[in-house]
């Protein structure tokens, strides 16, 4: 040993260096003297029972924020800043949007750790999420952040739009469900004491705006079940028929860094395109509009592509059928018909589906018969206000010349 280290103490001394108590590598020690021998053994400590108390649940966003839905447009004109210490593009951009009442459009993917503080092994025998309201979809700008590096895709998913969402796992190639149970049905997770696990699970959304929490279930090894709910709240909204607009990027690499125009293309729908691909019509909107079934097409599926435009057109056509009907009806003065057609409509359909009905309708029908000059005002308000109405500029100018 070096000269200039100190001695170490004798034997004899070693039980006046230490307290009665010590902690050791974060253990809990007790020392004693016999015989002047010095004794360590851990203190007894209570047994950590199952129950909610003794599970720790972290959840935080895995990609915060790639698309949200923004209700106020003027927010855009007060872009968000960097704060002391930031380089260009680290704006929190999810964070500007929430404080202008945004929400997470389409998806909201979050990170789950599940933590097993208790002494016993835990089953994790559940994770849902309880939808504490629900509403139609918000409308306002889509923005998006432009995310720095890619992130992997998750494959567990819990489905918002039904009344009680599981966890599915998914492919991560088709997206389509894996398996015919949920996820925990057919899989074995077990937590030992102190043990952890990951999930990154992915909420989707298409026909509704929810606010959500999460729910796990786990039952211990002498069969206690219980739950837990970790205390955040999110909320996330699907595409209102209506469409979204303006649709903007943002340009964080621009100076000033600004939001651009943009389009967005998801897989299942495409906004802010000014001149969007049409679809093919279905027989149906071919018979009732002509070379203009396809604009109508897009219009009544909100440019939604794939199985999702035949879901919103199977929820929107037989609103369309009474919505002609009330219209000949209007037209002709069969004013007992026209009355019992809007009280149907009204009771069958929520208002953005009634609206966007007879919205088709009244322009069918006024490419053979112009449009009543008592509808024309009304008309030019909804047209203005409904960016998914932007494809029927081609339709609207020719009835209007009728």
């Amino acid at each position: 040993m070096p000269q200039d280290h100190p001695e170490p103490p004798s034997t004899s001394s070693v039980e006046n260096l230490l307290a009665d108590w010590a902690i050791v590598n974060g253990s809990v020690l007790q020392a004693g003297s016999v015989h002047g021998d010095v004794h360590l053994h851990p203190a007894e400590r209570p047994v950590r029972p199952t129950g909610p108390g003794t599970v720790d649940v972290l959840v935080e966003y895995f990609e915060p924020g790639q698309w949200l839905v923004v209700p106020s447009r003027a927010a855009l004109e007060v872009p968000p800043a960097l704060l002391p210490g930031q380089r260009p593009g680290e704006e929190d951009v999810a964070e500007w949007a929430r404080g202008h009442g945004g929400v997470d459009f389409a998806t909201t993917e979050l990170s789950v750790t599940v933590i097993n503080r208790s002494d016993a092994h835990l089953t994790l025998r559940g994770l849902t999420a309880e939808v504490t309201d629900r509403a139609e979809p918000l409308t306002g700008a889509l923005v998006s952040r432009v995310p720095q590096g890619v992130s992997g895709v998750p494959e567990l998913e819990l489905d918002l739009d039904q009344e009680r969402p599981e966890l599915w796992e998914v492919d991560e190639f088709t997206r389509g469900r894996v398996g015919a149970r949920p996820f925990l049905d057919r899989t074995h997770v077990r937590l030992a004491p102190d043990e952890s696990q990951r999930f990154i699970v992915t909420a989707r959304i298409r026909s509704s705006c929810c606010t959500w929490e999460l729910v796990l279930a786990f039952r211990g090894d002498d069969g206690t079940e219980f739950a837990v709910r970790p205390a955040q709240r999110f909320r996330t909204t699907g595409l209102p028929v209506t469409g979204l607009s303006p649709v903007v990027r943002w340009a964080w690499f621009e100076d000033p860094p600004r939001f651009w125009r943009d389009t967005a293309r998801l897989d299942w729908c495409s906004q802010g395109n000014p001149d969007p691909e049409l679809p093919s019509a279905p027989r149906e909107l071919r018979k009732l509009a002509g070379r203009f079934g396809p604009h109508l097409t897009h219009f009544l599926s909100t440019g939604t592509t794939g199985p999702e435009q035949q879901l919103r057109l199977a929820a929107v056509l037989p609103a369309v059928r009474l919505a002609v009907d009330l219209v000949r009806a209007d037209r002709k003065g069969r004013h007992a018909e026209a009355a019992r057609l809007r009280a149907e409509l009204r009771r069958r359909f929520p208002r953005p589906i009634l609206e966007q009905a007879y919205v088709a309708a009244l322009l069918a029908a006024g490419l053979t018969h112009g449009i009543p000059p008592s509808h024309r005002e009304k008309l030019i308000v909804y047209l203005a206000g409904t960016p998914a109405a932007e494809v029927l500029k081609p339709m609207i100018a020719v009835a209007a010349r009728r």
